[in-house]
């Protein structure tokens, strides 16, 4: 029986999106990673234009940790391997702020609930099987379209102490 909750990391809405990045986007860096796209990629350099407001965590191109939480998640999870990209503005570069954010890999598990809705693939509302929950502290599942990072309470409130930007974390159920 599981004896903790668990929490959907979330992207904010009013949370900003790089956009018009060279190197940086879902061909580069697709959204759904597996293990075969994982070990093809390299620490990587990537420019954007326009603004950035360093969030610290990424959901677009894909899921990707900011500098400052990787430490952080390599704690709670030891298992998880992390690939390196480094963002350049393109004009004034000495200027703008260059942040480093991180590709976070773990094997996305089977660890949902028959009853989880899904509408185009995205979940309406997770649930998770609670004969599928490995004990660990981050879960990661995917749908077939929706890549899907999930936090037990310890690890939630762990980072809430941290005062993350851009992120919410969303409550789910189990089954």
């Amino acid at each position: 029986m599981v004896k903790t909750e668990f929490f959907w990391i979330k992207k904010d809405p009013e949370a900003p999106t790089i956009t018009n990045a060279k190197n940086f986007d879902r061909k580069n860096y697709p959204y759904l990673i597996n293990e075969e796209i994982f070990s093809k990629l390299d620490d990587a350099v990537a420019y954007y234009r326009g603004r950035i407001t360093e969030c610290d965590i990424l959901f677009e191109p894909t899921f990707l940790i900011h500098d400052r939480l990787r430490d952080f998640f390599g704690f709670l999870e030891p298992d998880l391997d992390f690939k390196g990209v480094q963002l350049y503005k393109n004009e004034k570069p000495k200027e703008n702020p260059y942040p480093m954010y991180w590709l976070p890999f773990l094997p996305a598990e089977n660890i949902f609930s028959e009853k989880m809705q899904l509408i185009r693939g995205v979940p309406e509302k997770i649930i998770l099987d609670e004969k599928k929950i490995p004990d660990r502290r981050i879960l990661h599942g995917q749908t077939v379209a929706a890549d899907i990072w999930i936090l037990n309470l310890e690890a939630a409130e762990c980072l809430l102490r941290r005062q993350p930007i851009g992120i919410i974390l969303e409550k789910i159920s189990v089954a």
